[in-house]
C-alpha cells in the first residue's frame, strides 16, 4: 500500500469517527435533523421507537438507504468510481455502530447544535480531503445529474437537504428545526476550514502604471515574489502592467497600504486561492 493510500485511509477513519460522534452523540439525541441520510435516520428512529418500541439504528439506515445508490453508481460509472465511496460509507456506518451507546446530550439544544455541527464539519472535511464521500444525498445528486442536467448538483443537494430539514421541523417542532439549521451552517464553515486550511490565502491582482515600483516594494517589505504581465493599451495608448501575488490574510492590509501610497489610482483586486503548493503557500 502506497503512502498516499495509507494517508487517505487514516483520514477516512478519523473523519468518519468524528462525524459519527457528532451525529450519534449530539444531533440524534437532541432530534436535530441536519439533512442527509442521517437526518432521515433520526426521524425514522423516532417514529419506530415511539410507535413500535423498536429503535432503528442510524448505522442500519445509512447502509440500507445507500445500498441502492451504490448499485446504481456501480452500473452507471463502474466499480472504480464508487469503490472509495462504498468503503467510506461502510466505515461511517461502522463508526455509527461503534459510538451508538455514547450520549453527551444534556437537554441543551445550543450545545448540541454547536458541538454536533463542529464535529460533523471537521469529520466531513477530513473525508473530503482524501477524495471520498459518505454517499447519501451527494451521491444521489450526482446520479440524478446524469439523467436530469438541471438544476445543478449543488442545487439538487440543497433541495434534498431542505426537504429533510423541513420534514424534521414538522416532526420535532420549529425550535429544533432552527437549531438544526444553525448546525448545518456551522458544519459548512468547519468543513471549509478543514479543506482550505485555517490560514486563508488570497491572490492579489494590481493594475497600475507604476507596477515595477509597487512590485519592488512588496518584495522588499513583505518578502513576496510578484509576477508581472504586460498589457496593450487601447487606441494607441500605452498599456499598464498587471501584477499578481499571493498573500496571507494578515498581509492584505499592509499590501493595500503600500500600493495606495505609491499609486492611489491603482486597481487592487482580491480573489480566494483554494490550493497553493510550494513556498507560496507559506503564510506568516
Amino acid at each position: 500500500m502506497s503512502e498516499k493510500n495509507i494517508e487517505d485511509l487514516v483520514l477516512s477513519i478519523c473523519g468518519t469517527l468524528i462525524m459519527a460522534v457528532g451525529i450519534q452523540c449530539f444531533l440524534e439525541p437532541a432530534h436535530l435533523v441536519a439533512g442527509g441520510v442521517t437526518g432521515i435516520g433520526i426521524m425514522l428512529n423516532a417514529v419506530t421507537t415511539e410507535r413500535f418500541g423498536i429503535p432503528t439504528p442510524l448505522w442500519f439506515v445509512n447502509v440500507t438507504l445507500n445500498f441502492p445508490l451504490f448499485l446504481a453508481a456501480w452500473k452507471m460509472q463502474g466499480g472504480r468510481f464508487v469503490g472509495k465511496t462504498i468503503m467510506t460509507s461502510l466505515l461511517f456506518s461502522f463508526m455509527l455502530f461503534l459510538v451508538q451507546g455514547i450520549n453527551f446530550y444534556t437537554g441543551d439544544l445550543i450545545l448540541s447544535s454547536v458541538y454536533g455541527g463542529v464535529l460533523v464539519g471537521i469529520g466531513l472535511g477530513l473525508v473530503l480531503r482524501c477524495g471520498a464521500t459518505t454517499g447519501g444525498v451527494d451521491l444521489a445528486a450526482y446520479l440524478m445529474q446524469m439523467v436530469w442536467h438541471r438544476p445543478s448538483i449543488s442545487k439538487k443537494i440543497f433541495i434534498m437537504d431542505s426537504v429533510v430539514i423541513f420534514s424534521g421541523m414538522i416532526m420535532f417542532g420549529s425550535i429544533n428545526g432552527l437549531y438544526a439549521i444553525l448546525s448545518v451552517f456551522i458544519t459548512e464553515r468547519c468543513t471549509k476550514w478543514v479543506i482550505e486550511g485555517g490560514e486563508a490565502v488570497r491572490g492579489a491582482i494590481v493594475i497600475s502604471d507604476k507596477a515595477k515600483e509597487i512590485g519592488g516594494i512588496l518584495n522588499l517589505r513583505l518578502n513576496r515574489n510578484v509576477v508581472a504581465f504586460c498589457t496593450k493599451g487601447t487606441l494607441g495608448q500605452p498599456g499598464e502592467e498587471i501584477l499578481f501575488c499571493i498573500f496571507s490574510q494578515k498581509e492584505i492590509q499592509a499590501a493595500k497600504s503600500i500600493i495606495m501610497n505609491i499609486d492611489r489610482k491603482a486597481i487592487f483586486l482580491l480573489t480566494d486561492i483554494r490550493e497553493v503548493l510550494g513556498e507560496a503557500a507559506i503564510t506568516k
